[in-house]
């Protein structure tokens, strides 16, 4: 029986092109390695930051997402000192706006991150 138009089964969701698609933004050179943005579908759209340099291991892990509401008007929500350090921290630290209170962070290679900003409006600790 044929069907209307625009009406046939399909394998292809909406959700499956989704998680199979991953959004790259914002490619740094830090040393010799390449750091980038990407979003994670499988964890709601989180923007971890990747690194290249060997197997790709992520600079920013669970459950940080580095996403600004700046970045939405096109400002971006991360970056890193690439080469000699900034004002005394180590090279490859990674600055990021975190999504959950629109805090701008300091993450030092092998340590946690720490925010720079104060605590605004309706922000949790």
């Amino acid at each position: 029986m044929p069907l209307p138009y625009g009406s046939w089964p399909s394998p292809l969701t909406a959700s499956s092109i989704a998680s199979d698609s991953p959004r790259i933004e914002g490619a740094r050179f830090v040393g010799d390695e390449v750091w980038w943005g990407e979003s994670v579908p499988a964890e709601g759209g989180r923007i971890a930051v990747r690194r290249s340099g060997g197997p790709e291991t992520p600079v920013l892990p669970d459950p940080w997402n580095a996403r600004s509401r700046v970045h939405e008007y096109g400002g971006g929500s991360w970056t890193t000192d690439p080469s000699t350090g900034l004002r005394g921290t180590a090279a490859g630290t990674l600055y990021f706006v975190e999504n959950a209170d629109q805090r701008v962070y300091r993450l030092s290679p092998g340590g946690q991150p720490q925010p720079l900003t104060a605590e605004g409006p309706g922000t949790a600790a």
